[in-house]
């Protein structure tokens, strides 16, 4: 039995993960962290109890799975790495900082990130490089998403992956987050990433490449957040099996 130990456990992402985690037969959630102060703080979630320091339950678990805030999984996979445990990280809006951190404990540990952990989400930044790198003269690239109205950062943390992307095929490009006023004509080096906001719209994003005559939009759209929740089960078995070292989702299903 493999047992896990929940960072945000309570919150969105997290609650749906554990779901998925208790759908497995061979999974278990022994320890739910939650924030200080949090109301079911010892209280019993299922089979694990609820906390607030991660080292109170490490030695029951097999591995550490983080949804809490760049703070906190900076914070759990450094104590991760001091007992030897792999984690998974979906924290999106890690700084440059951050990720260092997060870079030097997976020297130590396993670790697999990814600010957006769905199956199609991952194949979509598999099918964006390559038309980049097709479209790249001659195209406009474009990147709109949308999120629920509780979603705290802008732009998604997969819209910035998105861009990333999207750079790597360019030369000289330059990321423009929204526009307003006359702001002139569009320069062919711009990568425009648009924010939507509302409701209770689990994920969606689109990239659009619009050239003369002709337009092509790769779109994925999450209808809830198992989509999500089922890949961080897939993250879980992959990296409790291999060597410390700093993995993606792309190493997960193999596009690597």
């Amino acid at each position: 039995m493999m047992r896990v130990a929940l960072c945000g456990a309570l919150g969105r992402m997290g609650s749906e993960v554990a779901r998925a985690i208790a759908d497995q037969g061979d999974m278990t959630v022994t320890v739910a962290i939650e924030s200080k102060g949090h109301p079911k703080l010892g209280t019993r979630m299922a089979d694990a109890e609820i906390v607030s320091d991660l080292r109170e339950g490490i030695e029951r678990a097999d591995v550490v799975v983080d949804f809490t805030n760049p703070e906190g999984a900076v914070a759990h996979v450094t104590i991760a790495a001091q007992h030897k445990r792999p984690a998974v990280i979906g924290v999106t809006a890690l700084t440059d900082q951050h990720m260092e951190r997060i870079r030097a404990a997976s020297k130590q540990i396993p670790i697999v990130y990814g600010p957006n952990m769905s199956v199609g989400m991952n194949l979509l930044f598999q099918l964006v490089s390559k038309a980049a790198k097709t479209l790249k003269e001659g195209f406009d690239f474009e990147i709109v998403e949308m999120h629920h109205r509780m979603k705290k950062d802008a732009p998604s943390g997969t819209a910035a992956k998105i861009a990333d992307i999207l750079t790597q095929a360019m030369r000289d490009s330059e990321k423009v987050y929204g526009r307003k006023g006359m702001v002139g004509e569009r320069r062919p080096q711009e990568i425009g990433i648009h924010a939507v906001r509302g409701g209770d719209v689990a994920g969606e994003h689109c990239v659009i490449f619009a050239g003369d005559g002709e337009r092509l939009e790769i779109t994925h759209r999450a209808s809830s957040r198992r989509a999500f929740a089922a890949g961080v089960v897939m993250a879980i078995r992959f990296v409790i099996t291999h060597a410390p070292g700093f993995y993606g989702m792309d190493d997960v299903l193999g596009f690597t």
